[in-house]
């Protein structure tokens, strides 16, 4: 481990790779910091576990370098090691919509890894929002299956300028996607 590096404990969802928090101790007094047993570090969390039972719940020890932020990461629990954020992708087949209530369009919607490519091995549920308009699916709630998803989009009887769609995945492992229609 280099000085640019330190010892960081990764809190996260054995069954989602959803990283919870982090956890480390700086001694100020040594000036360095304190290990601690994975069981300890569990004690921590267990007032954040928001309805989870300790077995539920993963600790790992990683070596982070010092000021990356972990946000944009989930614990891969099959590698057992962090890894970068999955990506949403938001596509509607067009942009412009007749605001009649009538016209539909569909979104496709891809799970992207590495490069931009589709994540084959990404199963799950994602939640699809909208501003304006209906969606097919009863509460935007679609399944997701090798890496990719669809949703129909059907319009409302007005102009409207800006139309935001925002598909999110429910477990946490990808970044959230965006896209932006009009009914016109």
């Amino acid at each position: 481990m280099s000085q640019e590096e330190r010892k960081t404990y990764i809190v996260f969802d054995r069954s989602t790779g959803a990283v919870i928090g982090t956890h480390l101790v700086y001694d100020a007094r040594t000036r360095t910091y304190v290990e601690h047993a994975p069981e300890n570090v569990l004690e921590i969390f267990h007032g954040s576990m928001k309805g989870r039972t300790s077995d539920q719940i993963g600790v790992s020890e990683i070596s982070l370098p010092r000021g990356r932020d972990v946000s944009g990461y989930f614990f891969d629990v099959k590698a057992k090691k962090l890894v970068p954020r999955l990506r949403l992708d938001v596509k509607p087949e067009r942009t412009q919509l007749q605001g009649d209530g009538k016209d539909t369009i569909q979104i496709q919607i891809g799970v992207l890894g590495d490069g931009g490519k589709v994540a084959d091995d990404f199963n799950g549920e994602l939640r699809v929002t909208t501003t304006r308009g209906r969606l097919s699916a009863s509460g935007g709630q679609i399944k997701a299956t090798q890496g990719r998803g669809s949703i129909k989009l059907t319009s409302v009887a007005e102009t409207v300028d800006r139309v935001w769609l925002t598909v999110r995945d429910l477990a946490g492992r990808c970044a959230r996607g965006k896209a932006v229609v009009e009914f016109v």
